[in-house]
């Protein structure tokens, strides 16, 4: 009688055990997951933001051109182009300034003001 108590018992404990261990786990699966779409998103907007560095300084090297021009941007309407996660907002008077904002599932997440200087006419 008394081995079939403490078999329970140590059973009711292994079960509490692999309980605790499964918890723990998810705990941590989910903790890796997250932690692996952060950096993916890191990565991404890292890289977007090097190309927004990399378009302003374009524009520097042709302050004549469009952003349509220079970069197949699409244009949405008068001095305003997108190319994909970047919109070009872009107006010309006596000095072409504008900015590029970059932006990640609907949320604006930076802007890059940009001053070309004067308007050439080749």
């Amino acid at each position: 009688m008394k081995s079939k108590g403490h078999s329970f018992s140590y059973l009711m404990e292994l079960i509490i055990v692999i309980f605790f261990f499964i918890i723990s786990a998810t705990v941590c699966v989910s903790l890796v997951v997250k932690a692996k779409e952060r950096q993916e998103t890191a990565s991404y907007l890292e890289a977007a933001m090097s190309e927004a560095q990399s378009m302003i300084e374009t524009m520097q090297a042709y302050p004549s051109q469009t952003p349509q021009q220079l970069f197949d941007a699409v244009k949405k309407d008068d001095g305003t182009y997108q190319l994909d996660n970047l919109i070009i907002e872009w107006s010309q008077d006596e000095f072409v300034h504008g900015e590029v904002i970059l932006y990640h599932q609907e949320e604006i997440i930076s802007r890059f003001p940009f001053v070309l200087g004067g308007i050439h006419d080749e």
